[in-house]
């Protein structure tokens, strides 16, 4: 699943989503941008849908951490990654399954994979400006307890980021 439009490198990965979903891996001369528009963390939504007395559910979250740490591999030292970051904790325990993540899991996930930009994308259509901005604030408090000093803004119209590095090789070059 990967291909070239011109100079520009791209790649595809299926991420966790109820329909068919792909996120992309866009390599540039300037630098590295993935957007994984909906996706659900796969460890959290195991934990949360599977009763921990299942006799399989070692087995189950083992799987969940495999698939997550897929998608960790896929974006690594990105550039600038685009990510479905729709829920707050609190929202995120009712929508189990639905395929869009929780912005705590977002910030872990982008800090794990050592991303230099993350933009929170894909809000909830009932969340206002207010909602947002708290979720932004929250998102960038996560990321200092973490020890990380990623970037991270809400995705919004008229939003521009230049990519400031330049590529290097890599297994995802």
């Amino acid at each position: 699943m990967s291909f070239k439009i011109g100079k520009i490198r791209v790649k595809a990965q299926f991420v966790n989503h109820p329909g068919i979903c792909v996120g992309y891996r866009i390599t540039t001369s300037s630098g590295t941008i993935c957007f994984i528009p909906d996706n659900e963390s796969f460890q959290r939504q195991k934990r949360e849908a599977v009763e921990s007395t299942d006799q399989h559910y070692d087995s189950i979250l083992e799987f969940a951490k495999k698939e997550d740490e897929k998608l960790i591999r896929f974006i690594k030292n990105a550039d600038i990654l685009i990510l479905d970051s729709q829920y707050d904790s609190a929202e995120y325990s009712s929508r189990v399954g639905w395929g869009h993540t929780c912005v705590d899991d977002s910030v872990a996930l982008a800090v794990r994979a050592g991303v230099k930009k993350l933009f929170l994308f894909h809000h909830d259509p009932g969340h206002d400006d207010n909602h947002i901005d708290r979720i932004e604030q929250h998102a960038r408090e996560l990321a200092v307890k973490m020890g990380s000093e990623i970037g991270i803004e809400a995705a919004r119209e008229g939003c521009v980021s230049p990519i400031q590095t330049s590529v290097t090789a890599s297994s995802h070059a």
